[in-house]
């Protein structure tokens, strides 16, 4: 057994290859364990779009308001305000399904499909439960804005299809982009930073349509109600259609494209923004890197100073060699010599 710190020193340095590997091996086992009891990376994805027809379900009434100026109602659910221009705010209900539609140039479409109320100026409200069909009418006056909220799980564009009354509503053109919260892992970095997970947007194809929350994808994976949610408006434009821009925390999206055949495909957001390329985590990676090509140049330094003290050892002759007991005592040399 070594009894001294350089022979050990000198033990690890003929292990050299065996302990390299077996350190990287625990370094590469800590950081899989590291990174499996952390959680899949909170993202959210932005959604730009040009499309014909946007749909969502209210998630808060507050934040839904479409006000009335400017839109004349073509069909109100007991008939009592059908061909009137609006006033006031429509509100509508929780849950209540929203679309808006513009095909090419034409005018603005909008469909409210629950409960809700319209709020009137004078303080009143008119309640209803059913379809409420509203369009811009320059005769009504001019709308008191042009942008129109989008708040909760929706869709954007529609199938492609060719109507009797001409070609219905899709989405033009658009683009995903997704980004990533950093982790908090001490002492590498804080979480919550937002960092880009993809180099440039993803093009959504035209044609198709895009959505958050589909029957067939919660009943495969579910996922809550708020994080496939839509946040965002859209807005008239003297371009075609309707600009669409929203953001959206959920992790899927699911795509679909015009085709001879039905098909869809579904986005992992999260696989944009992966553990791996979290700012903190790379700085970990670094870490480790470091770790693993430092440690053979320290085995070497080691042998290097075990060799050195050896070979210092080796120059001075031992007192019980027979080279050093050839070599007469200087005293008795003298003694000899008197």
């Amino acid at each position: 057994m070594p009894s001294t710190w350089s022979d050990r020193l000198s033990t690890i340095s003929w292990g050299r290859v065996a302990t390299s590997f077996l350190l990287a091996m625990a370094l590469s086992v800590a950081a899989l364990g590291i990174l499996s009891l952390v959680h899949k990376p909170q993202t959210f994805a932005v959604i730009d779009a040009r499309s014909e027809y946007m749909e969502f379900s209210v998630f808060n009434p507050e934040l839904s308001f479409i006000y009335a100026a400017g839109l004349r109602i073509s069909s109100w659910p007991d008939g009592s305000r059908d061909e009137k221009c609006a006033s006031g705010t429509l509100v509508p209900d929780i849950m209540s399904r929203v679309s808006y539609q513009r095909v090419e140039n034409q005018g603005l479409v909008i469909l409210v499909d629950g409960k809700g109320e319209l709020r009137l100026d004078g303080g009143t409200a008119a309640s209803f439960d059913g379809e409420v069909v509203l369009f811009a009418d320059a005769s009504c006056g001019s709308l008191l804005s042009n942008r129109f909220p989008v708040w909760g799980p929706g869709k954007i564009g529609s199938a492609f299809a060719m109507r009797s009354d001409g070609p219905g509503p899709i989405l033009l053109e658009g683009s995903l982009a997704t980004y990533g919260r950093t982790i908090d892992l001490w002492p590498f970095g804080r979480g919550g930073a937002i960092y880009s997970a993809t180099d440039e947007p993803l093009a959504i194809p035209s044609g198709g349509h895009i959505e958050t929350n589909t029957k067939a994808l919660q009943a495969e994976d579910p996922v809550a109600d708020e994080l496939t949610a839509l946040f965002g408006y859209v807005t008239l434009s003297d371009e075609p259609g309707l600009a669409v821009h929203v953001t959206t925390e959920t992790p899927r999206l699911q795509i679909s494209t015009p085709g001879a055949q039905p098909n869809s495909s579904r986005i992992e957001v999260g696989l944009f923004a992966q553990v791996l390329n979290d700012p903190t985590i790379l700085a970990a990676q670094i870490l480790l890197i470091l770790l693993v090509l430092l440690w053979p140049i320290t085995i070497d330094l080691v042998g290097l100073a075990v060799s050195g003290r050896d070979e210092g050892a080796a120059a001075r002759p031992d007192a019980t060699s027979p080279v050093a007991s050839q070599i007469p005592d200087n005293g008795t040399a003298l003694r000899d010599c008197a």
